[in-house]
C-alpha cells in the first residue's frame, strides 16, 4: 500500500523503527574499525550530566594530618580544601539527510519506502561515528576560544608538550602538559603547573628497537601501572583495558623484531603472524591514523598507551542523539530535511594513567 503524500512525514518519524528492514553491503565507509563507537560510546549507558558546562571532580590534594607523637603531644590538625572542579565547554554537532516526497518510491509499498528511508536513517548515524572518529582521533580544539568548539581528542588529553612552544618536544618523564595553546585554561580547566600529577607520561624515540622502543613503552607502563590483570588479552571475556595505539609501521617493525629472534623480548610479542603484544597489552594500528582517506594520517610514529576506564563520553542531558521530525526545506517546498543533534564531551579522569611516544624523525607509512 503506498502512503499519502501527507502521510509520509509523520511515517518517517513514528512508524519507521516497527518495520522488518532489507540488507545491503556498505562499503562506504573508508576506515576497519571505528573507536569512538565501540569504546566510549553506550546506548545502553548513556553517561548524562545538565549544566552549561560538562564538570566533574578531582581529587588534588590531602590534610596530610599523620604525625610522630609522643608523651604530651599536643595534636594538630589542618583541614584543606581537597576536591578541584574539572570544567569543559560543551561540543555541538549536527548531521541529517533529507528527500523529495515526490520521488517515485514514495508510490510504493511500505516496505520499499521502509528500506529506502532506513538506508538514508543508517547512513545519517554513520556520518556521526564517522565524524565523530575523526574528532577523537585528530588534534583536538585548535583554542580556548575556537568557535563552534569541537569535542576533546585523546591527542588533547594525552600530550607529548613539555612546554606551551610546540608539540612533540616531550622529554622522558611525566612531562605531558597541556596541549599547545591551552597553557593559560589548563587541560579539562586544571593546570598541570598548579597540579604536576595531572600530567600524562611522555617519551621520544629515535628508532623501533628494544632499547630506544620497547623499552620505554614498559618502563611507562610501569610507572602509569599499566598491567592487565591478566597476561593473554585474546581470552578475555571482552575487549582489554589497556591498548597500544599506534600505526601500522610500528606494529610491522615490532614484528620484525620478534622475528629476529630478540631474546629481550621473546614470547612478550606474541607471534610474528598474530596480535603484537608487549607485557600482555596489544598493540594495535588505528586506521584513523593510517589510511590515506583520513584527516588525521600521522608521520610522527605516535605510540599512545591509552587506559580507556579513565575515558568518558558525557553527553549534555536531553541532548543524545535528538532526531527532529522531518522539517520542509526553506528553499524546496517538496524537500523535506531530517536532523540529528548531538552534545557531548570527551572526559579523561586520571591524565598520569596514560602515556604518548613520538618518534624523533618523520615515518612514512605504508600506503
Amino acid at each position: 500500500m503506498a502512503l499519502g503524500i501527507e502521510q509520509l512525514d509523520d511515517f518517517v518519524n513514528s512508524y519507521l523503527q516497527k518495520y522488518i528492514m532489507g540488507k545491503w553491503q556498505d562499503i562506504s565507509l573508508p576506515l576497519q574499525q571505528y573507536y569512538f563507537a565501540s569504546r566510549l560510546f553506550d546506548k545502553a549507558k548513556k553517561e548524562e550530566m545538565f549544566g552549561s558546562l560538562c564538570k566533574w571532580k578531582i581529587k588534588v590534594r590531602n590534610p596530610d594530618n599523620f604525625q610522630v607523637v609522643g608523651l604530651y603531644h599536643r595534636d594538630s590538625s589542618n583541614r584543606v580544601n581537597m576536591i578541584d572542579e574539572g570544567e569543559m565547554k560543551w561540543a555541538m554537532t549536527t548531521t541529517n539527510y533529507h528527500y523529495d516526497i515526490d520521488e517515485e518510491v514514495f508510490g510504493q509499498g511500505c516496505e520499499q519506502i521502509v528500506n529506502y528511508i532506513k538506508l538514508r536513517e543508517d547512513s545519517m548515524m554513520d556520518s556521526f561515528f564517522a565524524g565523530m572518529e575523526d574528532l577523537m582521533f585528530g588534534t583536538g580544539p585548535s583554542s580556548p576560544t575556537q568557535s563552534p568548539n569541537p569535542p576533546a581528542s585523546l591527542l588533547h588529553w594525552i600530550t607529548a608538550n613539555m612546554t606551551d612552544t610546540t608539540s612533540n618536544n616531550a622529554t622522558e618523564g611525566f612531562t605531558g602538559v597541556e596541549p599547545y595553546g591551552f597553557s593559560s585554561v589548563g587541560v579539562g580547566g586544571i593546570s598541570t603547573t598548579d597540579y604536576p600529577a595531572w600530567k600524562n607520561r611522555a617519551f621520544p624515540y629515535a628508532a623501533v628497537t628494544h632499547e630506544d622502543f620497547v623499552k620505554k613503552i614498559i618502563r611507562s607502563m610501569d610507572l602509569c601501572e599499566f598491567t592487565p590483570p591478566i597476561a593473554r588479552p585474546d581470552i578475555a571475556p571482552s575487549r582489554p583495558d589497556w591498548e597500544l595505539l599506534t600505526t601500522l609501521s610500528r606494529v610491522e617493525e615490532c614484528r620484525d623484531l620478534l622475528q629476529a629472534g630478540n631474546d629481550n623480548i621473546g614470547k612478550d610479542l606474541a607471534t610474528y603472524q598474530n596480535t603484537v603484544l608487549i607485557r600482555g597489552v596489544p598493540m594495535v594500528q588505528v586506521p584513523a591514523w593510517q589510511s590515506s582517506a583520513s584527516i588525521n594520517k600521522r608521520t610522527d610514529g605516535i605510540v599512545l598507551g591509552v587506559n580507556w576506564p579513565t575515558f568518558k563520553w558525557f553527553y549534555k542531558s536531553g541532548r543524545s542523539q535528538r532526531k527532529r521530525a522531518p522539517f520542509q526545506h526553506p528553499e524546496m517546498s517538496n524537500v523535506r530535511v531530517r536532523c540529528m543533534d548531538d552534545t557531548g564531551q570527551i572526559v579523561c579522569f586520571n591524565r598520569r594513567a596514560n602515556f604518548r611516544g613520538y618518534c624523533t624523525s618523520t615515518v612514512t607509512e605504508p600506503a
